[in-house]
Order: C-alpha cells, then sequence, then structure tokens
C-alpha cells in the first residue's frame, strides 16, 4: 500500500476528535485553542511518521499537515488559528536564540581571510544579483517565471534566492553523519552567516511595512546602542547570576529564556525584530562556560513550538494551483542556478578545491524557513499578493525535497558536474572516485567546535579522576593532552587544568550534552564517579548512552562492587573498575604491616 493511500484514512480519523468537538458543541464556534494546539500537534505527528519513512525530512511534514488540516478541519479551526500564529512565533525567537547559543564566528575564520570573506559577502552578492536581474528585466517590460513581478516584490523574492535552510540542511547532514567533513563545515559556516543576514533582513521587512517606514539609520543608531547596553549587562551581571546557579540546570535554562525575552523586547522596542533580540541573546549566553546545558533545555521548546509555527503556516497556503507551483517550480531552479554560478567560483577563488567548492552549494541548494518568515510580513504590507506568497511557500517545501536527493548524493554531483569544468582537477571513476573527494575533505585537525579532537572523554572529575591525572602526570604526560574533562563544577575548573588537561561545563546525566561534546567521535569514554556519587544518573545509564552515540567507544566505568561491574560490562562497558575491590589487598598489606611492627619487640 502506498504512503498516499495511508494517509488519507489516517488524517481522517485523526481528525474525528475535531468533528465529535464541534459536533456536540452545536455552537459552530468550533475548538478552543487547546484543543487546535492538540489536533495540530496529533496530525503533524502522524504525517511525520509516513514522511520520516519516505525519509523526508520532518519540516516538510509539519507544512503538509497544515495543508490536510486546512483541507479537511477548516471549519472547527478557524476561530483559533489566528491565535495560534501569534503563539507559534515562540518558535521563530527560540530558534533564533538556539543558533546564537551554537554560533562560532570564529570558526569562519578558521579557514583563513579569503574564506571567510566567500562565505559572509555570499548572501548580499546573492541578494543584489536577484535584484538587479529582475529591476533589468522590469526595464524591459519582461517578467521572470518564479521571480517577482513589480518593484515592491523584488526584495523578498531577492532574499528567497539568497538564503538556505539551517534546519534541514544541518539534520540531512547530521543524519549522513557529513557535519565533520571540510564540505560540511563549510556549509554550516556558510548558514551562520546567513542567518546574519537574514535577520538584518527581517528587521528591515519588519520596520518598512504597512507605511510606517523606520528611518534605517534611526533603526541601526538605536539597535547598536541597545547591542551594546546587553553586551555589557550580559558580561558584567548576567555571567555571574549563571555561575551561581550553574549546578542547578533547571534554574539555568529559566534565567537564561528569561534573558532571551528581554533581548527580544528591547529590540522590538527600537524598531528591530524579536528575532534579532534573541539572536543577540543567544550570543551572549552562548559565550558562557555553561551554555550547553541551556542548549539542552531549549531545544525541546524550539522543536514544539517550530512544529506549531508551520503547521500554521501550512494551514494558512491558498490551495495550490497549476499556475503556482510552475511560478514555484522556477524559483526552485533559479535558486539552484543562484547557489552554483554565484556561490561556487567564490569558494574556488577561496582555493577550497573542486570537491568542495561543488557539494557545498548542492547542500544550500534550498529556500530558508526565514523566507517563509518573510512571506507574512510582505502580504500585510502589500508588498506580496497572496499568490507571490504561496510561490514562494510551495518552492520552499519543493526545494526541501530536492535537497534530501541532492545531500543524500552530494558528492557524486558534485565529481559529475566537476567534468564540465575546464582546467579543474575533479576525481574520476564515478561512486569511487567521489567518495575518495569525500575522504580528502575531511580534515584531521578537529577545527570546528573545539571539542572534536579530544580522543579521550573524562566524565566528571572527583577524587579517582584526580589520583588517574596525577598518575598520568608522572607516567605518561603526552596522554594527557589528548583527555578532555566534562564537569558541571565551575568552581573545579582552574583546578582541573592545573592538572594539563582540557575541561569544559556539562551536566553528564544529559545525553544532549554528551553528543555536544564529541562523545560520537571519541575513542575511551571513563566515568570515574561511583553511583553513590553521581546524581540524576549512573554507571549503567552512562554506559547505554555512550552505546547508542558511539558503539565503538570504549567505556570504563566505576563499580561500587563485582557484581554491578558485570551488569555494567552486560550493558556494553568495555572494564569496570571496583575501587573497594582493588583496594582491598592495599589494605590487607597495611594490616599486616602493622600486626608486624606490632608483634615487634620493643626497646624498653
Amino acid at each position: 500500500m502506498s504512503a498516499r493511500a495511508v494517509a488519507l484514512p489516517v488524517s481522517m480519523i485523526t481528525l474525528l476528535p475535531a468533528v465529535a468537538h464541534a459536533g456536540g458543541g452545536g455552537s459552530g464556534a468550533g475548538l478552543d485553542l487547546v484543543s487546535a494546539i492538540g489536533l495540530a500537534i496529533v496530525a503533524s505527528s502522524v504525517v511525520m511518521v509516513l514522511f520520516n519513512l519516505l525519509r523526508l525530512p520532518a519540516l516538510l511534514a509539519y507544512i503538509v499537515s497544515g495543508l490536510v488540516l486546512s483541507a479537511l478541519a477548516s471549519e472547527w479551526l478557524t476561530a483559533s488559528v489566528h491565535t495560534m500564529e501569534h503563539i507559534s512565533h515562540l518558535g521563530l525567537v527560540f530558534l533564533l536564540f538556539i543558533i546564537g547559543l551554537e554560533m562560532d564566528l570564529r570558526g569562519i575564520l578558521r579557514f583563513g581571510p579569503r574564506t571567510a570573506l566567500a562565505l559572509l559577502l555570499q548572501a548580499p552578492i546573492a541578494i543584489g544579483a536577484v535584484l538587479g536581474v529582475q529591476y533589468a528585466a522590469s526595464a524591459l517590460g519582461l517578467v521572470i517565471p518564479g521571480l517577482g513581478e513589480d518593484a515592491s516584490s523584488f526584495f523578498y523574492f531577492a532574499v528567497a534566492c539568497a538564503l538556505g535552510s539551517t534546519a534541514v540542511v544541518v539534520k540531512l547532514l547530521g543524519d549522513k553523519f557529513d557535519l565533520d567533513t571540510k564540505a560540511g563545515k563549510i556549509t554550516v559556516l556558510t548558514l551562520i552567516a546567513q542567518d546574519i543576514w537574514a535577520v538584518l533582513a527581517l528587521s528591515y521587512a519588519t520596520s518598512t511595512t504597512g507605511g510606517q517606514s523606520t528611518s534605517l539609520v534611526l533603526m541601526l543608531g538605536g539597535g547598536l546602542g541597545a547591542v551594546v547596553i546587553l553586551v555589557l549587562f550580559a558580561r558584567w551581571v548576567l555571567g555571574r547570576v549563571m555561575a551561581t546557579v550553574s549546578k542547578a540546570p533547571d534554574l539555568m535554562a529559566l534565567v537564561a529564556i528569561g534573558w532571551c525575552f528581554v533581548c527580544a523586547q528591547a529590540m522590538s522596542l527600537v524598531g528591530l525584530s524579536a528575532e534579532m533580540g534573541a539572536l543577540i541573546a543567544g550570543l551572549t549566553v552562548g559565550a558562557l562556560p555553561n551554555h550547553v546545558e541551556v542548549l539542552a533545555k531549549v531545544s525541546s521548546l524550539r522543536d514544539f513550538f517550530m512544529a506549531l509555527f508551520f503547521v500554521a503556516l501550512g494551514m494558512s497556503l491558498p490551495s495550490p494551483t497549476l499556475e503556482v507551483m510552475l511560478q514555484s517550480l522556477s524559483l526552485v531552479g533559479i535558486v539552484i542556478l543562484v547557489r552554483m554560478l554565484l556561490f561556487t567560483p567564490t569558494l574556488f577563488a577561496a582555493k577550497l578545491g573542486s570537491m568542495v567548492s561543488l557539494a557545498v552549494p548542492i547542500n544550500l541548494s534550498q529556500l530558508s524557513e526565514f523566507t517563509l518568515l518573510l512571506v507574512p510580513i510582505g502580504i500585510a504590507g502589500g508588498a506580496l499578493s497572496p499568490e507571490q506568497g504561496a510561490v514562494i511557500s510551495y518552492a520552499m517545501m519543493l526545494s526541501v525535497v530536492v535537497t534530501s536527493f541532492g545531500i543524500a548524493n552530494n558528492y557524486l554531483l558534485a565529481g559529475l558536474f566537476g567534468r564540465f569544468l575546464p582546467g579543474r582537477k575533479v576525481p574520476t571513476g564515478g561512486i569511487k572516485g567521489a567518495l575518495e573527494g569525500v575522504a580528502a575533505g575531511r580534515p584531521e585537525d578537529g577545527s570546528g567546535d573545539g571539542t572534536a579532537g579530544a580522543d579521550i572523554v573524562m566524565l566528571g572529575f572527583f577524587y579517582n579522576a584526580k589520583a588517574l591525572a596525577d598518575e598520568l602526570k608522572r607516567t605518561n604526560p603526552k596522554l594527557l593532552s589528548r583527555i578532555l574533562v566534562v564537569d558541571y563544577n565551575l568552581q573545579d575548573h582552574a583546578a582541573v587544568t592545573a592538572h594539563g588537561v582540557r575541561v569544559v561545563y556539562g551536566d553528564i546525566s544529559n545525553p544532549e550534552t554528551l553528543r555536544h561534546h564529541g562523545i560520537a567521535r571519541a575513542r575511551v569514554i571513563l566515568s570515574t564517579i561511583s553511583d553513590a556519587f553521581l546524581r540524576g544518573t549512573s554507571n549503567r545509564t552512562l554506559a547505554q548512552q555512550v552505546r547508542s552515540i558511539n558503539p565503538n567507544a570504549l567505556f570504563i566505568a566505576t563499580a561500587d562492587d563485582e557484581e554491578t561491574a558485570d551488569s555494567l560490562k552486560e550493558n556494553g562497558a568495555f572494564l569496570a573498575v571496583v575501587p573497594p575491590v582493588q583496594a582491598a589487598p592495599v589494605f590487607a598489606q597495611a594490616l599486616r604491616a602493622a600486626l608486624a611492627k606490632d608483634d615487634a619487640p620493643r626497646e624498653i
């Protein structure tokens, strides 16, 4: 049975509660807000399961579920959709906050000034080029299918052609284990640079719609002043507050979320978007050593509200027509053309090699989720017609489908395209040559997140770990440089560093913390703390988490007795150290020495 055949009856089953509720009420008012949100989430989860079987991105499933609900349940949802759209914008705030938390601006500079310039200027160059093409076509009395028809819409279509989707690309590259290759890192850094331009474009569009245009100079001046105040406050006050509550991850996350909304409101007051404020908040919190725990706590909130946002977006889209779909296909083709004609040459100029220079544009061949944020702003301000908004929205959906297949075969496609480039040395031999290019593009220097070079990860730093560090300092000091300690006690970090090992903040009971700090790439993971001193986890739980994240890693655990040691080995531990058992011979020897001394004849 096909996925389409399954989707319709499942969707109808999902809608039965809505029908019953509306029919039982008799007032025709439809569902209340909570019921409408519940129905939207249930429907999206059902559609997402189907899309997962087809290996299509979740973002596309959310939009399609909104379309399904709009077609089959609009009568019961109409009263709540407007309020639901407002609530769903929290997802955008959390999205920008998390982007700020993960943003590594210094990572762009690690590849050199040429590469940094190519990545930072890619978006404005593309926007300027597409704007120029549209104005030139308008001057000649021509309309390019898939682009704007009048000057008021040119900016929105230009931004749509220039930006890629962070959510889609990072998810697909992560599933392919391609984030650590050179092409993967260049792709992610490009998305970071694009996100900055996207927020600026969003702020500009927000401030110039509805006939209430704000002076750009005044807006930027007020924004710059607000940023300076927020950064100074974060440095001198927020950092100390976060350090004080570092042992309470839940309270720390709550403080960070509160700071996010303070920054969002501050940017809104000066005429910029709340999303810009959320990005600033993320950058300031991301500079703190305990930002990883905030990231783990906020990610679930982002996922929920982003799902709600895209479902609401799908519900607001008009029914697709043949003309709209043809225009959308044309826009997708233009996006791919812009990537290959504008971005590829800049990467070649940065001397990144043919494989990277061709694979990265393939990774970015989709419209950004930020484009979907601009659509309602443009429609509300009269810059876009509903049909033009539908063209951009459906182009986003189609480009996500194209990208899912493009990223799956990016190196193969790059190798094939490279054959048509004159004077370029590209891998030959079909798939084999493309795979050799992948291996050549995988750097071994561990650049990227700052922890990729650690092949030994130590979870926590307590008495046993201190003794181990002292022993290695005496017997094998070179090994210390290969160890990364993950520990949540900021007060002890200076002492840990004094032993000659690197240390990062993190709650080892959180799997996302382990994943973020490079557990997937580690060769050996040590837990030197027994269950008696662990909080919120156990050695057995850690063994299971390590095994799920990195099945090839060797996990060394700590047990209180031999029975627990056997259980740990059954759950994936390579070895289990039992300090009481191993200390027993030492105590026995000490006891014998004490008795021997006591039995010796005493001098009178």
